[in-house]
């Protein structure tokens, strides 16, 4: 009978070798492009479009005031590390905060998205 592993449930997250208190809600994606079919009046598919598209990984976080608004804003070239309950690893280079930065006050709660230049999933060791 084989062993396995949860996916999720726990992850640690650093960028710049600073940890986040991660909460969860985390997404990511390091798809290069983004492929969308194009269908012709006579019904049939005529073939896709290739769009970039920017890696970025995103969640929920403890805003306890270790890092201000200001700081996270003014953030760019970071390294963001996340390592999942599985063992897996994402990393995300040259990345920076993106969109609007909101924290919540009375869950002392802060989403952020990271957006970077190339992100990568690492297979958990075996």
């Amino acid at each position: 009978m084989s062993m396995t592993r949860p996916i999720g449930g726990v992850a640690d997250v650093n960028f710049n070798g600073q940890v986040l208190l991660f909460r969860g809600d985390m997404t990511w994606s390091f798809q290069k492009f983004e492929k969308k079919g194009i269908a012709g009046r006579d019904g049939r598919v005529h073939g896709f479009t290739s769009d970039p598209k920017i890696p970025f990984i995103e969640g929920s976080y403890t805003y306890d005031g270790a890092v201000t608004i200001a700081q996270l804003e003014a953030v760019t070239g970071a390294s963001i590390s996340v390592e999942l309950g599985d063992g897996r690893q994402l990393v995300l280079r040259d990345a920076y905060v993106a969109g609007s930065i909101e924290a919540e006050g009375d869950d002392g709660k802060i989403k952020i998205r990271w957006e970077g230049q190339d992100g990568e999933e690492l297979a958990a060791p075996t």
